[in-house]
Protein backbone atom coordinates (compact mmCIF):
# COMPACT_ATOMS: atom_id res chain seq x y z
CA UNK A 1 0.00 0.00 0.00
CA UNK A 2 1.16 3.35 -0.86
CA UNK A 3 0.78 6.85 1.18
CA UNK A 4 0.48 9.49 -0.75
CA UNK A 5 0.86 13.31 0.78
CA UNK A 6 -1.66 15.94 -0.76
CA UNK A 7 0.57 18.46 -2.03
CA UNK A 8 -0.45 22.13 -3.68
CA UNK A 9 1.36 24.06 -6.30
CA UNK A 10 2.32 28.04 -4.92
CA UNK A 11 3.83 30.09 -7.35
CA UNK A 12 6.22 32.29 -5.49
CA UNK A 13 8.98 35.08 -5.60
CA UNK A 14 11.79 35.11 -2.80
CA UNK A 15 14.05 37.84 -2.08
CA UNK A 16 17.12 36.73 -0.52
CA UNK A 17 20.41 38.81 0.40
CA UNK A 18 21.69 38.19 -3.13
CA UNK A 19 18.96 36.93 -5.36
CA UNK A 20 15.50 37.20 -6.62
CA UNK A 21 13.88 33.68 -6.92
CA UNK A 22 10.57 33.53 -8.96
CA UNK A 23 9.31 29.67 -8.81
CA UNK A 24 7.13 26.83 -7.56
CA UNK A 25 6.78 25.95 -4.14
CA UNK A 26 4.96 22.76 -3.11
CA UNK A 27 3.60 22.84 0.25
CA UNK A 28 1.36 20.44 2.05
CA UNK A 29 -2.62 20.41 0.83
CA UNK A 30 -4.69 23.81 2.73
CA UNK A 31 -1.66 24.42 4.43
CA UNK A 32 -0.58 28.06 4.63
CA UNK A 33 3.07 28.87 2.78
CA UNK A 34 4.96 30.77 6.27
CA UNK A 35 3.79 27.43 8.26
CA UNK A 36 5.94 25.52 5.61
CA UNK A 37 8.92 27.98 5.98
CA UNK A 38 9.03 27.74 9.45
CA UNK A 39 8.69 24.24 9.78
CA UNK A 40 11.70 24.19 7.30
CA UNK A 41 14.09 25.92 9.88
CA UNK A 42 17.92 25.32 9.64
CA UNK A 43 17.13 23.83 6.35
CA UNK A 44 16.86 24.38 2.37
CA UNK A 45 13.34 24.89 0.27
CA UNK A 46 13.32 23.47 -2.85
CA UNK A 47 11.96 26.15 -5.62
CA UNK A 48 11.16 24.36 -9.25
CA UNK A 49 11.11 25.76 -12.26
CA UNK A 50 12.93 28.53 -10.93
CA UNK A 51 13.92 31.80 -12.93
CA UNK A 52 16.93 33.57 -11.35
CA UNK A 53 18.14 37.28 -10.70
CA UNK A 54 21.45 38.04 -9.04
CA UNK A 55 21.51 41.28 -6.90
CA UNK A 56 24.43 42.90 -5.06
CA UNK A 57 23.95 43.65 -1.20
CA UNK A 58 22.39 46.97 -1.97
CA UNK A 59 19.42 45.09 -3.84
CA UNK A 60 20.70 46.64 -7.51
CA UNK A 61 20.60 43.95 -10.05
CA UNK A 62 23.74 42.28 -11.14
CA UNK A 63 23.31 40.75 -14.18
CA UNK A 64 20.32 41.63 -16.69
CA UNK A 65 20.39 37.81 -17.41
CA UNK A 66 17.81 35.79 -15.69
CA UNK A 67 19.00 32.11 -14.99
CA UNK A 68 16.41 29.53 -15.73
CA UNK A 69 17.10 26.49 -13.89
CA UNK A 70 14.79 23.18 -12.88
CA UNK A 71 15.16 23.46 -9.28
CA UNK A 72 17.15 25.61 -6.83
CA UNK A 73 17.46 24.96 -3.01
CA UNK A 74 16.88 28.35 -0.85
CA UNK A 75 18.47 28.21 3.00
CA UNK A 76 15.21 29.37 4.76
CA UNK A 77 17.42 31.38 7.05
CA UNK A 78 19.04 33.80 4.36
CA UNK A 79 15.04 34.48 2.96
CA UNK A 80 14.28 38.21 3.44
CA UNK A 81 10.94 38.44 1.86
CA UNK A 82 8.45 35.96 -0.24
CA UNK A 83 5.47 36.82 -1.69
CA UNK A 84 2.88 34.97 -3.68
CA UNK A 85 2.45 35.07 -7.61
Amino acid sequence: MQMKIEKQKVNVKIKTESSIVKGTVYTLANGRLSDYITSQKDKFIPVTDAEVIYIDGSGKIVDNEKARREVVFINVEKIEMIEYL
